[in-house]
Order: C-alpha cells, then structure tokens, then sequence
C-alpha cells in the first residue's frame, strides 16, 4: 500500500478515535440529578403526665357489680321469736329422743319432677332452711347441732345480733324443695317441744 495512503487512513481513524471520546464532552448535555428534599422533622409528642387511677383488684370489680340479695327480714324476726328456747330450758335433754332422719317418712315425689332452683332478683338461688331452735350461746347451739347431726339430720347454727345480743340460729338445711320438711318439722316439733319455722337461706 501507498506509504501515504496508509498514513491517511491511519490520521483518519485517529481522528474517528477522538471524535468518540469526546463527542459527549463537547455536544451531549450533563443529566441534571434531581436535588434531595429532607421532610419537616415529626412534631414532639404530647405526654399525658396525669397520675394513673388506682388499680382494682379483680375480686373489686366482681364486688362492685354484685347486688346483694334480698331477704324478707319480717318472716326472719317472726322465726327468731317463735323458736326460741329459753335459758331456764335443756335442750340437751330434749333432743335425746329424735329419730333418726332415714326412719322419716319420706314424701312420694317419683311422680314429680324435682322442684327447678328459682334466682332472686339479684340472681341468687332461692332456699330455704328449717329453723328449729334460737338460743342464747354457741355452747348451747353447739350442742344441739351435735345431736341433730348425730341422728343424720344436715344441721348448722349461726350468730346474729338482735337488741345488743348475739344469740345462735340452729338450722337444718338448705333445700330448694319445701315438701322435703314436711316430716323433718313433724318429728323435730314434737322432740323439742317447739314450732319450727321454714325460712329463706341466707347465703
């Protein structure tokens, strides 16, 4: 080849060789990069600084929301006075000659269905008990329910005050179903010489 052929050729690729390089230097336009933008910081929370209300207890709470149930305190003081025994009485000595509670007649009640327990106002079940005696200590309470338990009678005593005393209720019970005194009051009447008297339970 012609020395200056080639010498052409060669200025002529030199020059293709540096219009590549600098092409975009001199005719391309530089990307303009968008400019970062910082958000407006978050406001400073609010603290409620109030002192917490004091905590209740879950027995409180349950507490709170039951309603006591009401009981017919006439019909109780009228049972108080017509069983009690006086202190001149023995009532240890009276009680020697009950029966004992699975010798009772019992009520045929195979052809009823069982008397349902009815709730009170308050949702409290509704029983009753048989008060069977009133008297002026827990000795002599003590003592008469002894014996009522001996003879397989389900008996209990409790304290009340009544005029600046306390005296003891003897008890036997609970039932939902009355008729299930009927023959418990016939033999505890006619042993202790006393007028039984049926009342509500107090729970």
């Amino acid at each position: 080849m012609n020395p200056v052929v080639r010498q052409r050729l060669v200025g002529t690729l030199v020059l293709l060789a540096m219009a590549v390089v600098f092409w975009p230097i001199i005719f391309v336009s530089p990307e303009m990069k968008t400019s970062i933008v910082i958000d407006e910081p978050p406001p400073v929370p609010v603290i409620d600084t109030e002192p917490l209300p004091d905590l209740i207890s879950p027995k409180e709470k349950i507490s709170s929301t039951v309603v006591a149930p009401s009981y017919d305190e006439e019909a109780q003081a009228l049972a108080d006075r017509k069983t009690l025994i006086n202190a001149e009485q023995d009532v240890a000595q009276t009680t020697v000659n009950l029966a004992p509670a699975d010798t009772l007649e019992t009520i045929d009640l195979s052809r009823k269905a069982p008397s349902p327990i009815v709730p009170d106002s308050s949702g409290f079940p509704i029983t009753w008990v048989l008060q069977v005696a009133t008297v002026s200590t827990q000795e002599r309470a003590a003592s008469l329910v002894d014996q009522l338990v001996s003879k397989g009678y389900e008996a209990f005593a409790s304290s009340f005050a009544s005029n600046d005393k306390i005296l003891w209720r003897v008890q036997i019970g609970p039932k939902a179903d009355l008729a299930r005194f009927d023959p418990i009051k016939l033999e505890v009447d006619k042993a202790l010489r006393v007028e039984s008297v049926i009342v509500r339970y107090r729970q």
